[in-house]
């Protein structure tokens, strides 16, 4: 029997002893001699109740930090013989809790279990005299025998014998105190025991955090990760933006990677792709993936805009050199020659080509290694061809709405989908609020592009989102909901579409705002079961986004790093240990 199950155990005796201790009562009013142990009754109740108030609230300390769920907590220690007591996984998260007080603490629960089995059969009744007088009596059909003979009298010596027995028991729950008293003084020291472990332990888990922020630095480097991340990529969108100097700048799009970006050096995959209303229009190009960022080797020659500056050699008062005028007096001088101030010729880098016509030069097929080079506010972008062998046409593209789809005739593993959760719950915290995500993401703007050398193929750990280069500009949101990627993650979770639940199904809905209300309130309810799906970890990234489902200020991408992101992360890890598909 594993130490949860033994604690679920002990948790269930103390019902048992209170019903023990109050059939010593029922017994006692039946012999007539409740009056006299009235008091040691009463006290052993209290002590009782006491005992297991407190080893409940041992046990809900414990577990809470481990379920997250005051409820279900709750509906735990209200049902000690469950199965949830003999869960695997509770009793591994258990011992992470306890760490290396898990032993020790077992040890201790040991010992109430036998105590508490000792109290119960201190208080229970053998004798069956005694139990037959607390029988219900037998109804009037069933007194009279079958039989006409004569009911037989009891005998003298019978009657002594009874009145025998109901003394020794009014005497041994009396003369029995001390030994009860001992019982529950173990079990007192028992729950003291518990207590001081798990503060103890509590304690020192907390100094550990303190004494070793390494966790925290880590969090605090990848924050600064995805925001430069963010920087950078709404100026290359800008700057894309600014390079279209062609008359169907609305027929292109730009497909951006998805990416957990958690290093400074930042190089975005891009696809490029023209659409037109009609296939009968032909055009130069149709896409081209690209490779955007600082490349150190690049061979594409600088355009130098070199600015002379020559001053010709001016002529400086001498310092202390008196103005000339009619009135002054003529008197010998010395004079200097005053030094010619020249500024030297100064030349200036600038990489990018303000004439490049991007449109022209994706359809130039001899443009070499490197395309051009795209800027903007003082960033540069080179623009590389990539050896990309996926097909980016729209017959070639799903969406992750499809993939989850029941239609879809693929396979994901539950791998892929957590690899797939942690790209897009990193990508919002980098893309949030810049141009390439102007708006909460969905599972429609998530899209997958097959490759060349099979059809049936598709990319899942390079998803894409694809956003138009529209002339009209977005104002800085300053307030983020996050409902939308809590079902993101959720569907994820379970791989399946949130529309497609029952739980979804059953509300009807007639307008937008009631649509994404009953979504929310279909999704919290499917998230109760992420924790036994995925994991505390993953159940974890899942409560934050619809318990803090809305976010003011600058510290919200920290918030999501801290709570989704990191809990993420950690899920992946625990899953690639596991190997679990």
């Amino acid at each position: 029997m594993s130490g949860l199950e033994v604690a679920g155990v002990v948790l269930g005796a103390f019902p048992l002893i209170v019903s023990g201790v109050e059939h010593w009562r029922d017994v006692a009013k039946v012999g007539g001699f409740y009056w006299r142990i009235q008091k040691e009754y009463t006290k052993c109740k209290r002590d009782i109740q006491y005992q297991e108030t407190m080893y409940k609230h041992n046990l809900k300390e414990l577990l809470l930090p481990i379920l997250h769920d005051k409820d279900e907590v709750a509906r735990l220690v209200s049902d000690p013989g469950g199965k949830r007591w003999t869960d695997k996984t509770l009793q591994e998260r258990l011992r992470g809790r306890l760490q290396e007080s898990y032993s020790l603490y077992m040890e201790i629960i040991d010992g109430m279990n036998e105590t508490a089995e000792f109290l119960r059969k201190e208080l229970a009744l053998d004798k069956i005299v005694v139990q037959n007088k607390l029988a219900p009596p037998v109804p009037n059909n069933q007194k009279r025998p079958a039989s006409p003979q004569r009911p037989s009298k009891p005998s003298r010596n019978a009657s002594t014998k009874d009145l025998w027995d109901w003394e020794k028991f009014r005497v041994k729950f009396s003369f029995n105190d001390p030994i009860r008293n001992e019982l529950f003084s173990q079990l007192n020291e028992c729950n003291e025991r518990l207590t001081r472990l798990l503060s103890s332990s509590d304690k020192l888990s907390a100094l550990q955090k303190t004494t070793a922020p390494a966790h925290t630095k880590q969090s605090s480097a990848l924050e600064t990760a995805l925001r430069k991340a963010c920087e950078k990529s709404a100026l290359l969108f800008k700057a894309l933006q600014n390079a279209w100097r062609c008359s169907c700048q609305q027929y292109h799009f730009a497909n951006l990677r998805l990416e957990h970006r958690t290093i400074p050096d930042i190089c975005f995959e891009v696809i490029l792709m023209f659409v037109t209303p009609s296939t009968q229009i032909s055009t130069p190009w149709s896409w081209r993936a690209l490779q955007c960022g600082h490349m150190k080797d690049c061979s594409f020659p600088p355009k130098h805009m070199k600015l002379p500056v020559r001053n010709q050699p001016s002529q400086c008062p001498v310092p202390g050199e008196p103005a000339s005028s009619s009135q002054s007096i003529k008197q010998k001088k010395v004079a200097f020659a005053s030094p010619a101030l020249s500024v030297p010729r100064i030349e200036l880098d600038i990489l990018d080509d303000p004439r490049l016509n991007l449109c022209q030069r994706l359809g130039d097929k001899q443009c070499g290694d490197c395309m051009g080079v795209i800027g903007h506010d003082g960033e540069t972008y080179h623009l590389h061809p990539s050896d990309n062998n996926k097909r980016p046409s729209p017959h070639d593209t799903i969406t992750l709405d499809h993939v989850l789809s029941d239609s879809f005739e693929g396979y994901v593993s539950r791998r892929e989908r957590y690899v797939i959760a942690l790209l897009i719950a990193s990508s919002v915290a980098q893309l949030q609020s810049t141009p390439w995500l102007r708006t909460g993401l969905t599972k429609d703007d998530v899209l997958f592009y097959r490759r060349n050398d099979d059809d049936r193929e598709i990319s899942y750990h390079e998803p894409f989102i694809r956003q138009g280069f529209h002339t009209n500009a977005t104002s800085e949101v300053n307030e983020f909901n996050f409902y939308s990627l809590g079902i993101l993650l959720l569907e994820l979770c379970f791989g399946k579409r949130l529309e497609d639940h029952p739980l979804r199904k059953k509300y009807v809905h007639q307008d937008t705002d009631t649509k994404q209300a009953f979504d929310v309130m279909a999704a919290l309810k499917w998230s109760q079961s992420v924790s036994g799906e995925a994991g505390d970890d993953y159940a974890l990234a899942v409560k934050w986004c619809f318990t803090e489902g809305t976010l003011k200020g600058q510290n919200w991408r920290g918030e999501v790093v801290k709570n989704v992101i990191r809990p993420l992360e950690m899920c992946q890890e625990h899953f690639n240990k596991t190997s679990v598909f």
